[in-house]
């Protein structure tokens, strides 16, 4: 039995993890890939600091390791897709996508601003309209598809009062795009024979400078008018989730009343 001085030692414990050295590394090493709650992260961190330094593993390289990935989920449904995800069971999908007043449909504990937050164009934006979101599919990301598929309603609601008189979408539109840092895309607002609206030319480029995945990527977009040239433009952000499913837009049935 452990001595009162050995109990209240702060390293005492240590020496029970490395009795399961081969055990903890099975289990790190099963969870390079996976986005922990903070608080088990750290507990990890620690169990694999003591392991290694009690099995004296050095790096072949000489690199400092990576620490395990600690990522603070945004909302309770972030929480609750993860957990669902671990018990190999998905949340009901109507419930988490997430009607605003504005009339945007957003994933989770999340409204983004009237006009997208990139400081240089703070006195650049003409028209503008509401933000809205999309997660991207596998399609939106697929090398040999090189274009991003815009909701038809999105579109209606969003994109069409922004355009003028000769602006022929079954042609083409030329745009610019931007990502939050203000960079510049060249991209293409068209209808495929398809009846689908996409951004193509830059998108590929875009899409590979942001690293962008389908599922767990969100990208909300906002489209106006440069102040200067009266182009149309598009500004789109990018968020990361731990969702690795599509999940259903569920917008709320409209009531008549007589």
């Amino acid at each position: 039995m452990a001595s009162r001085e050995d109990r209240e030692d702060p390293g005492y414990g240590d020496g029970m993890m490395t009795s399961s050295t081969e055990e903890g590394a099975y289990l790190l090493l099963h969870l390079k890939h996976t986005i922990l709650n903070p608080e088990t992260a750290r507990n990890l961190e620690h169990m694999k600091s003591k392991i290694l330094s009690g099995i004296k593993l050095k790096s072949p390289s000489g690199s400092k390791r990576k620490a395990l990935r600690i990522q603070e989920p945004e909302a309770p449904q972030a929480r609750e897709a993860t957990n669902g995800a671990a018990r190999g069971r998905s949340l009901p999908r109507e419930l988490q996508f997430q009607q605003q007043e504005r009339g945007g449909l957003f994933y989770g504990n999340y409204t983004p601003p009237d006009l997208p937050p990139i400081p240089s164009l703070q006195n650049l934006i003409q028209d503008c309209s509401k933000p809205f979101e999309k997660q991207l599919a596998l399609s939106d990301v697929k090398d040999n598809q090189c274009r991003l598929s815009m909701n038809k309603e999105d579109v209606e609601n969003n994109i069409m009062p922004l355009l003028r008189n000769g602006e022929n979408r079954n042609e083409g539109i030329d745009v610019t795009t931007y990502d939050m840092a203000g960079n510049e895309y060249p991209m293409v607002f068209k209808i495929w024979a398809t009846k689908v609206h996409v951004l193509t030319g830059g998108w590929k480029t875009f899409c590979n400078d942001l690293r962008l995945v389908e599922n767990q990527d969100f990208v909300t977009l906002w489209i106006f008018r440069h102040v200067d040239n009266g182009g149309l433009c598009f500004a789109i952000h990018s968020r990361r989730l731990p969702v690795f499913e599509p999940i259903k837009k569920k917008r709320p049935i409209r009531k008549n009343y007589h």
